[in-house]
């Protein structure tokens, strides 16, 4: 293949496969950096942007939000002027505007003007992307890149979930509701801070890996009623919060009876457009419903610290070709993954 042009994964029409292409290698402008793309994370809101869900993001387009590569070239006057050629970096999804009220008080995961890299920008299921300079972060040469593409997404939103939204401390008692690609890293970090976790999932190969990551104990949905079983395991005390990576109609109604009275619930996940309590659980017992969005850029590099010092592994259990990219998404929109998938470039 011609070294000018790469190959890059386009979604052309919503509800069609993505299509396999050969485009220029972009050139990077001021503050741009041309970054060789080693490996892209696969998230189900891939799925949610090939079905036409996500509003924003206009065709064709190249999808992908979660990158680890190589530094390849730098524009001019970068802001991060710290990047060299050959550095191994991963990337920030949220390129914010730095000045709205919510960039300025420390919340710039939602930034009024935020433009996201993979949404409404060309992401990575590319061999090359172009990235903003402050959008990428250094990340030790010894983390294989695989572990390293999902940090900035399946990672850093679990920190953000665990430490900032749930305020999970030692000894809380936790509900991680969906241990899956996001689920298995919040089993660790929940482990991490000290608690108490109790992992739910309708599968055993999933409940066994969250036993492995240290999940104190686990409850198979299938075969157990989940509010029954923690209200044996806690002795009746039930959590203090619970982590809702599930986000069906009837998830938040159902752990609102898997927390305390004072407890709250952290919702992750939107599978669907809206959802139903009972008023009286909510309001008399004084629980709470919070919603995610994303991690800030000090939690990022928070999380990168972690994985570089051994003490969380971004868990990967199916790796994927760019070539491969439609069987990719179709073997996530059939649940068939325990951890999160990845496409490796050049293999």
């Amino acid at each position: 293949m011609d070294k000018r042009v790469m190959k890059a994964a386009v979604l052309e029409n919503f509800h069609q496969p993505l299509q396999i292409r050969e485009m220029p290698i972009p050139v990077p402008g001021p503050n741009e950096v041309l970054v060789q793309v080693m490996a892209s994370g696969l998230c189900l809101t891939d799925t949610h942007i090939q079905d036409g869900i996500i509003a924003s993001v206009r065709l064709p387009y190249i999808p992908g939000h979660e990158m680890a590569g190589v530094v390849v070239q730098i524009g001019e006057n970068p802001v991060n002027a710290s990047l060299v050629p050959g550095q191994h970096v991963v990337c920030g999804i949220d390129i914010t505007c730095g000045r709205c009220t919510l960039c300025t008080s420390g919340r710039p995961n939602l930034c009024l003007e935020r433009v996201r890299i993979g949404f409404e920008r060309n992401g990575s299921h590319a061999e090359y992307a172009l990235v903003p300079s402050e959008n990428l972060f250094p990340i030790a040469d010894h983390i294989p890149f695989d572990q390293a593409c999902i940090i900035p997404d399946a990672v850093a939103c679990m920190y953000h979930a665990i430490f900032t939204q749930g305020q999970v401390a030692q000894g809380s008692k936790v509900l991680i509701h969906g241990v899956g690609a996001l689920g298995l890293q919040g089993v660790q970090l929940a482990k991490l801070a000290g608690a108490t976790v109790y992992a739910a999932a309708r599968t055993h190969a999933k409940l066994d890996q969250a036993l492995r990551f240290g999940a104190d104990q686990v409850i198979p949905t299938r075969e157990k009623d989940l509010v029954a079983s923690l209200d044996e395991m806690t002795q009746g005390e039930m959590c203090d919060v619970a982590f809702d990576l599930v986000g069906n109609a009837d998830s938040l109604d159902l752990l609102l009876r898997c927390i305390r009275p004072g407890g709250k619930i952290v919702a992750l996940a939107y599978a669907e457009d809206a959802f139903s309590v009972p008023c009286q659980e909510l309001v008399i017992k004084e629980k709470e419903i919070l919603g995610l969005r994303g991690s800030t850029p000090d939690e990022l590099r928070a999380s990168i610290r972690l994985v570089e010092e051994g003490k969380i592994l971004p868990y990967v259990s199916s790796h994927f070709r760019l070539e491969e990219i439609n069987q990719a998404l179709d073997f996530l929109r059939a649940a068939k993954g325990i951890g999160r998938s990845v496409i490796m470039m050049g293999s």
